[in-house]
């Protein structure tokens, strides 16, 4: 189900939320007006993890990369419309084949590089796509060796970046690909476990930049950090777009390293970086790191994906006079924003948004005032909630949202409702003073899916591998609250009689069935029962309380 209509276009490009280019023709103008400012930076360490030196390309030069790149896809019959899997670290060639997919109109869909063969075999068996582009090694994983089988097994080619350039390839014409025609397919984890491919265009993503730009005031030629995968809405919306809008540098980073991004905001001089919560929490507790920070070139901190401490928007403020932007958003194009411009006080940036798109509520950011519509409504009746007090569900109708997920119609028409406002999932409040409270409150997820660290955990995955576990008669994951990485993953489990099991045991079986590391549970609730509603679903909420109760209890006993 394909939700760009005609009727929609026309709307969009009236009100000027959408425009005439796509990617390739918003790179090749930067490459046109400043071919010689430097335009990514490759991470110091990248031959800790990868091979190749690091480098450092001007936009004429990283345009050049994008040709090669450009003819060794289309050497393997990749055309217009064709569908290119990747799978890299931050590192320049990843933003070299999101611009080369552009360039020849192939639509491109973007791997973790954590993901295992369950999760290739997953996606693949959705996408067909018509090439699979990786690396040799990600640190000590054999990466193209690791997704050979998965790939032969459904005669799916291989491209490896660190062969192209072995041998001269035929330059390809630019694609005749329009704005509104589809760009990317990225991936998020479903609430019943399989992933959910989201499909968005060139003018779905450009918008996302309009909005970062004005959001977080991004200024012609800003230097900015990007330190989450180049696979999503955080790195690709937040990273990938902001550096393309403002023609800046973008400087790459690759795994997450408090001590390796602080020296690299002052090595590189970074202005714009947009970071999850553990980044604050870590810093702000590391007093050797908070000592030896110098981030005074820092003009705009991001932050997303999991809730902020409210003290960590007071102790950046406190310590490096560093005002944070809290962002809210997902894959499928939700974004609110608190900034300081919109909310002056620090310690209501933590949890409060602007109530976007509002009639009679005017904002001083351009996304809050009239970008998009929200509205709260109850989960169960579906009636609008227009008063403080009441947890409602965000619903969104904006520019920015997806144009459906891939797969059967139905999928996509169950996240809109009957008025086209997107259903996502996440439980806020109005809150505020006056005859118009201004704020929403953000409350929780009604969905299930486990935030940990930036990456997305479907429980129900878990549960699915674990369930012919021999030594389990029943097993439900859930999160629980971390400081650091926002949520972890516990599970839960009643053995069968006679039986005993521990943590390791649970993440050795997870490893041998080739699961995504980040998805390994850190902690185990041993239960006689697994706490059930009266139509029999787990209560996953309440094994996060039990397991807390048991923590209490532990550290009440040490």
């Amino acid at each position: 189900m394909i939700r760009v209509t005609n009727e929609l276009i026309e709307d969009c490009t009236h009100r000027g939320w959408w425009g005439n280019s796509t990617l390739d023709a918003e790179f090749s103008a930067n490459v046109e007006r400043v071919p010689d400012r430097l335009a990514v930076i490759d991470p110091p360490n990248r031959g800790a993890f990868a091979l190749g030196a690091p480098r450092r390309l001007s936009y004429r030069e990283l345009d050049a990369r994008v040709d090669e790149f450009a003819a060794a896809m289309a050497a393997h019959g990749v055309g217009a419309g064709d569908i290119v899997a990747y799978q890299l670290p931050n590192i320049h060639e990843a933003v070299a084949v999101l611009l080369a997919c552009s360039r020849i109109g192939a639509v491109v869909s973007p791997i973790l590089i954590q993901f295992d063969q369950h999760e290739l075999e997953d996606i693949f068996d959705q996408l067909a796509p018509r090439l699979f582009i990786t690396l040799t090694r990600f640190k000590e994983r054999e990466i193209e060796a690791n997704a050979a089988p998965v790939c032969a097994a459904r005669a799916i080619p291989v491209l490896n970046i660190d062969r192209i350039g072995e041998r001269a390839l035929e330059p390809v014409r630019r694609s005749p690909v329009g704005p509104n025609d589809l760009l990317t397919i990225c991936w998020t984890s479903g609430t019943e476990g399989s992933a959910k491919g989201v499909m968005r265009t060139h003018n779905q993503w450009r918008v996302i930049g309009m909005m970062m730009r004005d959001g977080a005031g991004l200024r012609d030629g800003d230097v900015l950090l990007n330190a989450r995968p180049l696979v999503n809405m955080a790195a690709i919306g937040g990273g990938f777009y902001s550096w393309l809008i403002c023609a800046g540098t973008m400087v790459l980073h690759n795994p997450l390293d408090l001590a390796l991004a602080i020296a690299q905001i002052r090595d590189e001089q970074v202005t714009v970086t947009f970071m999850p919560p553990a980044f604050m929490v870590s810093l702000l507790k590391d007093e050797t790191q908070a000592a030896r920070a110098d981030l005074a070139s820092l003009r705009v901190l991001g932050s997303g994906s999991a809730s902020l401490p409210q003290w960590t928007i007071d102790g950046m403020k406190a310590r490096f006079g560093v005002e944070i932007i809290n962002f809210f958003g997902s894959n499928e194009g939700v974004t609110l924003l608190s900034n300081a411009e919109d909310i002056p006080d620090p310690s209501m940036r933590a949890q409060f948004f602007p109530r976007f798109g509002r009639p009679g509520l005017a904002w001083p950011s351009m996304p809050a005032s009239g970008w998009c519509e929200t509205r709260l409504v109850d989960p169960e009746t579906g009636e609008e909630i227009v008063e403080p007090g009441r947890t409602g569900e965000l619903c969104f109708k904006g520019p920015s949202l997806f144009s459906g997920y891939l797969g059967p119609p139905e999928r996509t028409a169950a996240a809109f409702d009957d008025q086209g406002f997107y259903r996502t999932g996440d439980l806020f409040q109005i809150a505020g003073e006056g005859e118009e409270p201004r704020f929403y409150r953000f409350e929780g997820r009604s969905k299930e899916v486990i935030i940990r660290g930036g990456f997305n955990i479907a429980p129900a995955e878990i549960d699915n591998m674990l369930s012919d576990h021999p030594a389990i008669r029943e097993v439900a994951a859930f999160g629980f609250p971390d400081d650091r990485l926002g949520e972890k993953l516990g599970v839960a489990v009643v053995v069968k009689a006679g039986e005993a099991i521990a943590l390791e045991d649970i993440v050795s079986y997870l490893r041998d069935r080739h699961l995504a590391v980040f998805k390994l549970p850190q902690a185990l609730l041993t239960l006689e029962a697994l706490p059930r509603n009266a139509m029999m679903k787990v209560l996953r909420w309440r094994l996060t309380e039990l397991f807390q109760e048991q923590e209490a209890r532990e550290r009440a006993d040490a």
